[in-house]
């Protein structure tokens, strides 16, 4: 399972250089506690989310030099320890979408202190163990239709299959959190998504539907509100149109179907498609021509002769 710290690690060679590489000052093995923590794998989450294969091998490099915090809370005084070193570890045993288990194991350091100490024993004694980490989603797709964005809905069966978002590419890697329940069964994930493409403010406002928890920083907040307002705009526009194209069966309907109760003609109109209302409208409006010929007061037909074209104007 993934999403847990291991163990106490023993440093290993080559570890020291790496540790020391985002430290201020050269520290000595004796002067850092380090500890090995699983952050991620490719079983399905609690909110129906998998990770790739091809996206733990992205986080593999994202994850390395990011920080440990409490609760996802990005403060600076809550940081606590910090990864230097990640790998991908692969079981011999296949998951239920047979793919071999995979998990992305990371270990990281903190330095050994007075203030330090509770949270070394509160590693050793179990009391910490569940992690989450926090990433920017690119793409993700669905494990029914493989299509990005789609009417199937997370968490759901379609003939036997269950149906959960796979997250294809990652472009950002943020932190990893001591948490108290994580997303995924054994790590958890706190997804934050990338606005980079529209299908992801879609799966965003899907997220928001589902009661679905996600990290969002203000410019991506703003960014949303901005996307919600377009949709509301648009969606204003096609009531419009709905509303036009409804006036105008009304209006034609008086000549080509006078016997037909006005509130029954409303009543199918509500329950019409736009498309539906379209074609309507537009035969009602052919036929309503071939009834009450519409054409202007001095229309003059194409076979009429020219010396008669004034006639209108005759007293």
């Amino acid at each position: 399972m993934s999403g847990y710290i291991i163990e106490k690690s023993g440093l290993q060679e080559g570890d020291m250089e790496r540790i020391n590489a985002f430290t201020r000052r050269k520290f000595a093995e004796s002067e850092v506690y380090s500890f090995s923590l699983v952050l991620c794998d490719n079983e399905v989450d609690r909110d129906f989310d998998r990770f790739s294969l091809a996206a733990l091998q992205q986080m593999q490099a994202l994850f390395v030099g990011k920080t440990c915090i409490f609760d996802h809370e990005r403060k600076s005084a809550n940081q606590t320890a910090r990864i230097f070193h990640t790998e991908i570890q692969t079981e011999s045993r296949q998951t239920e979408w047979g793919e071999p288990y995979t998990k992305l194991v990371a270990r990281a350091y903190l330095p050994i202190t007075e203030k330090s100490k509770d949270m070394v024993t509160a590693i050793e004694s179990g009391i910490l163990k569940e992690v989450s980490v926090s990433c920017a989603v690119k793409s993700s797709r669905c494990s029914v239709c493989e299509k990005n964005t789609c009417s199937h809905r997370k968490g759901e069966s379609y003939q036997g299959k269950l149906c959960h978002q796979i997250f294809e590419e990652i472009t950002d890697a943020y932190e990893c959190s001591f948490v108290a329940v994580p997303a995924q069964r054994a790590a958890g994930v706190t997804k934050q998504f990338a606005f980079e493409e529209v299908r992801n403010m879609q799966e965003i406002l899907k997220q928001i539907q589902t009661g679905e928890a996600f990290l969002a920083e203000k410019e991506t907040v703003q960014k949303l509100a901005a996307y919600v307002k377009e949709l509301e705009e648009k969606a204003q526009w096609g009531e419009e149109y709905k509303a036009d194209l409804s006036r105008q069966i009304m209006k034609y309907s008086a000549l080509v179907q006078p016997e037909m109760p006005r509130a029954v003609l409303e009543k199918a109109i509500e329950q019409m498609s736009v498309q539906d209302l379209k074609t309507m409208a537009a035969a009602y409006g052919k036929m309503a021509e071939k009834i009450l010929p519409i054409q202007p007061q001095l229309w003059r037909g194409a076979n009429q002769p020219e010396k008669q074209q004034d006639n209108e104007f005759k007293i």
